[in-house]
């Protein structure tokens, strides 16, 4: 009876040595399966290292709740991603990324829309995104040195009602042409 008890712990003890050191591999294996698209190359795609926690988990609850619209990419979608994911593996996600530091996009740019896209910034935009949309801390996301072609999107689709978002935005977006939103991304994409 005795070596039975000491099988049972030798047992036990290799199943928990194997869940702790399992545990950080799937950290990094969640971490480097969102990397895959979030690394800053795609330029629909938005880079997340250094969003607030706050503003990432709210963005990916926003695609469980359907309040934004999880398009395909490579065979997948954020909606059927997130949904399977525990509540441990969303805190190591804004965990991990909010810890990050947020590196802007190096990207061409048109000058003159960029100044017609500050005064837009600052009449329209700048009591949620200050210094430019360039701060974690308001949680309200980063907007400088994120690729134009998702800033774009984005903006047209809480224009349309396929994002839904804080009303004094959406109302402000609504009131914006293309030319705008384009000055806009303009703007954000100078913030190098």
């Amino acid at each position: 009876m005795l070596c039975h008890h000491s099988n049972t712990a030798l047992v036990l003890s290799l199943i928990i040595s194997s869940f702790v050191t399992i545990q950080p591999a799937s950290a990094e294996a969640l971490i480097k399966s969102c990397n895959h698209c979030h690394d800053g190359v795609k330029q629909d795609i938005p880079v997340i290292d250094g969003i607030s926690a706050y503003a990432l988990e709210s963005s990916m609850l926003a695609y469980l709740d359907n309040s934004r619209v999880a398009r395909p990419y490579e065979g997948a979608d954020m909606k059927t991603i997130l949904t399977s994911l525990s509540d441990a593996d969303f805190k190591k996600l804004t965990e991990h990324y909010s810890s990050q530091t947020f590196t802007p996009i190096q990207q061409t740019f048109d000058a003159k829309l960029a100044e017609t896209g500050k005064t837009i910034h600052e009449s329209y935009c700048s009591r949620c995104h200050t210094e430019g949309g360039s701060l974690a801390e308001d949680d309200s996301s980063i907007l400088a040195g994120q690729w134009k072609n998702y800033l774009i999107a984005e903006m047209k689709n809480y224009r349309n009602g396929t994002r839904i978002g804080d009303k004094k935005m959406i109302d402000a977006i609504k009131s914006l042409s293309d030319e705008h939103i384009q000055a806009l991304a303009e703007y954000y994409a100078s913030q190098q």
